[in-house]
This record gives C-alpha cells, structure tokens and sequence, in this order.
C-alpha cells in the first residue's frame, strides 16, 4: 500500500467532524498504552487498528504509517507538557523559593497521566529520525530555554547564555529521568522513596547558584 511507504511523519489529515476526532484520539490512546507494554519495533499500523477497533483504512485516512502516529502523540505530548507548566509558573511571583518551585513542577508532571505514562518516554526513541521532528524538538528546546531564564531571573538567579543553554540541556535530561523512573515505579514499594530523591535533584537543577558553588 503506498501510504505505508511515505516517508512523512506528519498527520495525512486532520480530522474536523467530532466522531473523527474522537476515532483519531482512540487511536492515539491505545497506541501510547501499547507503547507502555510492547517494543516499538513489534507494534504495527493493524495492531493499533485491530486493538482501537477501527478499519485498517479509516486509520490510513490520517496517518500514512505508525510513526505519524507517533510523532503526534509525541507532538501533543509537548503542548500539554507546556501549558501544565504556564500553569504552574502563574502561580509563582518569585517570593517563594526555587525548592517550592521546583517541588511544584515534579508533583505536577510526574502526578499528571496525560504527560508522565511509561509509553510517553519511549516515545522518542520510537520516533528515529525525520525533519519535521528535528523542527519540533528545535522551537520547543527554544521554549524550554526562554522559560528557564525566565525562571531564574524570576526567583534572582542571573545567568549569563552559556549558563542558560547549559541549565536548559542538564534540566531537560535530568526531569526526563526523574519522571521515566516515577511513572515505572508506580504502585511499587520504592516510589515514595524515589518521589523523594528525585525532588531533591530536581532542588540542585533548577537552581544556578547551587551548582555554581
């Protein structure tokens, strides 16, 4: 079929009519829990149709192969990710610590099911490689950056651009980690344990002075 062989990772069509949004969030749904439970590499555009219980061809209609379902997931993944954080930053006005800061955007990303499921972080290493997600990861590593000066000049942390793009790289890897191992450790008996040191870490990344001294 000549849709499985496109090389896009980009959404054929946007669906517009509400039950077409709905299938397509179906099917967005149960391709981040399968990615949760199964290799990548194993799961295909008839699973995912099979297991949402919709034709094989009516999937087609929006993504010309597994990947584009992928990188939209993944996509989305991003905003939520992004708007949970606007959320979290108006609460702060700077007068209350960057511990309280940083303990209150680990309880909301790692609490939150929308943006800390295991399938979320296989997610990237599912993706490979393709322009389009070499332009998405660009303009939200930009946004990262924007927000991580923003942070530190809001609680009276200066940095100067090295400083920034170094805070906004040690960050990104270290949160990634920190949430990975919350959302695998739910429900066992070490979570509160690794909730706790992972706080802490969180503590040291979000603040310069700390690791400058």
């Amino acid at each position: 079929m000549q849709a499985v062989e496109e090389s896009s990772v980009v959404v054929r069509k946007q669906a517009k009519q509400q039950r077409a949004k709905e299938k397509v969030q179906l099917i967005l749904d149960v391709t981040l829990e399968m990615l949760g439970n199964t290799p990548a590499e194993k799961i295909t555009t008839n699973d995912i149709a099979r297991t949402a219980g919709v034709n094989i061809a009516t999937l087609y209609q929006y993504f010309p192969k597994k990947e584009a379902i992928f990188f939209e997931i993944y996509s989305r993944w991003l905003e939520q990710t992004l708007e949970l954080l606007d959320g979290v930053d108006a609460k702060f006005d700077g007068s209350e610590g960057l511990d309280a800061y940083a303990d209150a955007v680990f309880e909301c990303l790692s609490t939150d099911a929308r943006v800390n499921m295991p399938g979320h972080w296989k997610l990237r290493f599912a993706l490979g490689d393709s322009p389009e997600l070499a332009e998405l990861n660009a303009r939200h590593e930009e946004k990262a950056f924007r927000r991580i000066i923003a942070a530190q000049e809001k609680f009276s942390r200066k940095v100067t651009p090295e400083q920034a793009h170094a805070l906004a790289r040690l960050q990104h890897h270290v949160s990634v980690s920190c949430l990975y191992a919350a959302a695998e450790a739910a429900g066992r008996p070490e979570h509160g344990i690794l909730l706790e040191w992972c706080r802490k870490t969180m503590h040291l990344v979000y603040d310069v002075e700390r690791l400058d001294s």
